[in-house]
């Protein structure tokens, strides 16, 4: 009886030990938790890497309500994403690649099924599809830039709620009955005002409705700033409200950039306007707040994608649509009052894809192996945070892809190319390429500019991470959906219905590939075959290229040379 009463006593005490050093998120599942936690999540747009002080502190940009929550959060400076709007809030809301995902680009208007076509794919599921299965209250304000068909739209994914526009731009200033704003499926004909304010009010309206009925909440908050339109001379009037250029312009910031971080500042002012009202609501402890930016900064150089505009983007080379780290690397904080650390650091190397993971996670909701026919790629910096950064990010590598630009990042290296803007999503073609393209090495631990290309000093680190770029995209799996038509309009009319189309288009072999670029049907592809329409395409690099695989030096390329 006594040995009995012992081994009783014992497995109470290791039960005991067992729990206590669970972690905190892990010992509450998410179903039948009474208390479930709530996620604010905010992204501002175009906005560089180099316009948070704490990351930068060159900039004239002042963000005292982001940097508060980083200085009592967790920061990550190492933080990557695909540098182009549609694609990055898709991986954010996928936890897969833009490659896998199917918003390989921002979402366009070709049919589903169709070669063209660009979107979410039908058997992925969204991360608000997730939170709205598990009982959670779901609202998206502002920009949504993933889809307007009818099976794409906010309130056929998993949002309860929409209010803001599904384009990639919209101006700042909204006239009554003059605007693509759209509730829910309706186009909002009564709204006006400047739409930091509105996106913030219409979200704080969701909040304390969901607050005061102590029902957990999913608010999705996605502003359009600091995107275009964006006065940089006299010949426009300011995107921001005056009050807040003439502070910029008082505080000595330069007329080319007061309309840019006079919008920056506006929106940092409205963020701080919520985390005041988290609480005032006593819910402060059980919100979740995630900041990031979707992608680098525009920059003012010639042919800068989304416009010339005055971003900054630190120390890094390039901008926004190039996988530079000046598109890759953007601003990443989260803040959960009295569940994370205050004022770490991080520098481990974390993406867009862990977003999806470490949401999932934060309120114990099981993050997937797959989704769709694809892998999750994003991980859970639940750990990571909850220990301080004791448990690391374990080294990875991360691929990104934008029209032809690739960026690979494993450790410290880096591969980088472009090979044209043309091939996307063919992802043949693009192997293709890629096997016959002198790729970029960087080592960004001493060349953080991108400037020095080591691939012939380093032949065995350029040969595995090329390996890895070609197997990868040689296994992306890319059928695109069928079905589904427009759910509205540009301007926020309702769409007729249109008949779908299901067919899948078969990827491209060797073969197909060319038989499409020898155009006049002899048998071999000219230099001006292969590179085809010039515009928007590195001619340079795409002739350099035609040599390497001409072997025969004779100024045609023939089926067998094309398929080494």
């Amino acid at each position: 009886m006594m040995r009995s009463m012992k081994t009783l006593v014992a497995s109470l005490i290791a039960l005991l030990l067992l729990v206590a050093i669970l972690p905190a998120h892990a010992a509450k599942p998410h179903s039948g938790h009474a208390k479930r936690s709530n996620i604010l999540f905010i992204v501002s747009d175009d906005h560089g890497w180099g316009d948070l002080r704490s990351n930068w502190d060159k900039t004239e940009v002042r963000l005292p309500a982001l940097e508060a929550l980083a200085a009592q959060g967790v920061r990550f400076p190492n933080y990557h994403t695909v540098p182009l709007c549609g694609p990055s809030r898709a991986c954010m809301f996928t936890g897969q690649y833009s490659t896998e995902n199917g918003m390989w680009r921002g979402p366009g208007k070709q049919p589903l099924g169709s070669p063209g076509y660009r979107g979410i794919k039908r058997d992925v599921k969204m991360l608000s599809e997730h939170l709205a299965e598990a009982g959670y209250k779901t609202g998206a304000f502002g920009k949504w830039h993933l889809g307007a068909l009818e099976v794409e739209v906010p309130n056929d994914r998993g949002f309860d709620e929409f209010h803001g526009f599904l384009g990639g731009a919209h101006p700042y200033w909204i006239t009554e009955g003059r605007s693509r704003i759209l509730h829910n499926r309706e186009p909002d004909r009564t709204s006006k005002g400047h739409t930091t304010e509105l996106f913030t009010g219409w979200a704080e309206m969701f909040i304390r409705e969901n607050a005061a009925k102590d029902a957990p909440f999913f608010c999705y908050l996605a502003y359009n700033a600091v995107h275009g339109p964006l006065r940089i001379d006299e010949s426009k009037p300011a995107s921001a409200p005056e009050a807040w250029v003439k502070k910029a312009l008082d505080r000595g910031v330069s007329f080319l950039r007061s309309d840019y971080v006079a919008i920056l500042q506006h929106m940092d002012h409205n963020v701080g306007r919520l985390v005041d009202l988290l609480d005032e609501l006593g819910v402060a402890e059980n919100t979740l707040i995630v900041f990031v930016s979707d992608n680098g900064g525009c920059t003012m150089e010639e042919g800068a994608a989304g416009g010339r505009f005055p971003g900054n983007n630190g120390p890094f080379r390039g901008g926004k649509a190039t996988t530079y780290q000046g598109g890759l690397n953007v601003p990443f904080l989260m803040n959960w009052k009295g569940r994370l650390p205050q004022g770490m650091v991080s520098d481990n190397q974390v993406m867009h894809c862990d977003i999806f993971a470490t949401l999932l996670d934060a309120v114990a909701i099981p993050v997937p192996k797959m989704n769709g026919k694809n892998p999750v790629r994003g991980m859970s910096l639940m750990p990571h945070m909850l220990s301080g950064g004791k448990k690391t990010i374990p080294e990875r590598t991360m691929i990104f892809e934008l029209w032809g630009n690739i960026g690979l990042r494993k450790g410290d290296y880096k591969l980088w190319s472009q090979i044209g803007r043309n091939y996307s999503p063919d992802w043949d073609a693009v192997t293709t390429e890629i096997k016959h393209t002198d790729l970029e090495l960087f080592d960004l631990s001493k060349d953080i500019a991108e400037k020095n290309d080591l691939r012939t000093k380093l032949p065995e680190v350029y040969a595995s991470l090329k390996k890895e770029l070609i197997d990868h995209l040689s296994n992306i799996n890319s059928e695109r959906p069928g079905g589904g038509s427009f759910a509205v309009s540009d301007k926020g009319r309702p769409q007729p219905k249109k008949t779908p189309t299901t067919q899948t288009p078969k990827r491209r072999s060797p073969d197909q590939f060319f038989k499409n670029r020898d155009r006049d049907g002899d048998g071999a592809i000219t230099l001006g075959e292969y590179i085809g329409n010039p515009n928007g395409r590195n001619v340079p690099a795409l002739t350099r290229r035609f040599k390497k695989i001409d072997s025969s030096g004779d100024g045609k390329l023939q089926l067998d040379e094309v398929k080494k």
